[in-house]
Parts: structure tokens; C-alpha cells; sequence
């Protein structure tokens, strides 16, 4: 039960992320003049969003290995 929590919890933030840059991109591509995207916001954004990955795929990763 506990890995199929975790399961989703991946694949959640993995479709998240997978939306999350597509808005992104379209949003940089596109440049709205009053658009406070810059390449700074993409970058941290990134990290933040691979270091929460990093962190779900350590937890289901070293679960696995209890069993």
C-alpha cells in the first residue's frame, strides 16, 4: 500500500513537471511585454523542482529495499 502511495506521488509530480515546463517554455517563447519570466525564475524553478523529484525518488527507491 505504502509503494503504491509512493508510486503515485512520482508519477503525479512527474506529469506536474512535464506541465509545469511546457507552460514555461510556451510562456518564454511567446514573451508578453509585461512578463516577469526571466531566465533566472526558469533555472530555480528547475532546481526546486528536481531537487523535490530527487527527494520523492530517494524515498521510493530506499523503501523498496526494506521489504
Amino acid at each position: 500500500m505504502k509503494d503504491d502511495f509512493i508510486f503515485a506521488i512520482f508519477i503525479g509530480w512527474l506529469i506536474l513537471v512535464i506541465f509545469w515546463f511546457s507552460t514555461l517554455m510556451f510562456i518564454y517563447i511567446r514573451k508578453p511585454p509585461q512578463s516577469k519570466l526571466t531566465k533566472n525564475f526558469i533555472i530555480y524553478s528547475a532546481i526546486a523542482f528536481f531537487i523535490i523529484f530527487l527527494f520523492i525518488w530517494i524515498i521510493w527507491v530506499s523503501d523498496s529495499f526494506l521489504r
